[in-house]
């Protein structure tokens, strides 16, 4: 029960102790890019999908979770190709993160609703 507990709890924790981290350090400072928490919070939410996915369910959810983004990059590739009619790293790399975490927030959310129903 503290496993799932924990599950839940743990992008929360990741992300209070991300705001202190970025205020403390100033990392969006640090580049020129300005970095921002979800661009962080993106690999904590990866890393905390294998773990608990692992503890859970005893299969990775991994596999399946690259192949949901490598969808999406094959995707926003042939729209920026066909919509713009030219390609620019900055901007498909910067949209292709922004939106691979809203997806991995929806796929961690949908694994501790699973989690949670008997």
């Amino acid at each position: 029960m503290f496993i799932k507990v924990l599950m839940a709890l743990y992008p929360l924790i990741v992300f209070i102790a991300l705001v202190f981290i970025f205020k403390f350090f100033r990392l969006r400072h640090l580049t020129n890019r300005k970095l921002k928490i979800p661009d962080v919070f993106t690999i904590f939410l990866i890393l905390g999908m294998q773990i608990f996915s692992k503890n859970v369910t005893s299969i990775s959810i991994i596999p399946y979770y690259l192949l949901i983004i490598s969808g999406l990059a094959l995707v926003l590739l042939l729209l920026d190709l066909l919509y713009y009619k030219q390609f620019t790293y900055r901007r498909f790399l910067k949209l292709w993160w922004r939106l691979t975490f809203f997806i991995t927030l929806i796929i961690y959310l949908i694994l501790i609703v699973i989690t949670f129903t008997p």
